[in-house]
């Protein structure tokens, strides 16, 4: 979090700029921040604490049937957004360097803690779902049968 305001911050005072990112940012800012909206309201009290999982039950439905990250993939297309809402390359810079690594640090975190707890469920589940990202499904296309002639 102290990295977001920091990225933040730098990026009102960076001298360099993107332009034309200003649209760009504020869409990529605002649609992160409802699906933020969205996740912590679905979550509800799963949401604030540590990294260690309070809720006795592994949540797989709606935004977690895509990601199991989604509230992370949410927080970084925020930041993505602010930095090109104002254009900032160091802020950018920043964001790839620090914030994003370190975010992703502690979503690692938090899988270790949840396949701790929940075991086999968690193994099946991470099976199915991806990180921050759906996870691509393998197309079986069988190809047609040489006819001989």
């Amino acid at each position: 979090m102290i990295l977001t305001f920091t990225s933040n911050f730098i990026c009102y005072f960076d001298p360099f700029e993107i332009l034309g990112s200003k649209e760009v940012g504020i869409a990529l800012f605002v649609s992160g921040g409802l699906f933020f909206v969205y996740v912590l309201l679905y979550l509800r009290s799963g949401f604030f604490g540590e990294t260690a999982p309070k809720l006795d039950f592994l949540i797989t439905t709606r935004p977690y049937r895509f990601c199991r990250h989604p509230q992370y993939l949410s927080f970084i297309i925020m930041i993505l957004g602010f930095d090109l809402m104002f254009g900032s390359v160091v802020g950018i810079v920043f964001t790839f360097t620090l914030s994003i690594p370190s975010t992703l640090y502690r979503a690692r975190v938090e899988d270790r803690l949840l396949r701790k707890k929940f075991g086999k469920e968690w193994e099946n589940y991470v099976e199915k779902v991806g990180f921050l990202f759906p996870k691509l499904k393998k197309v079986n296309i069988k190809k047609p049968a040489l006819e001989h002639q």
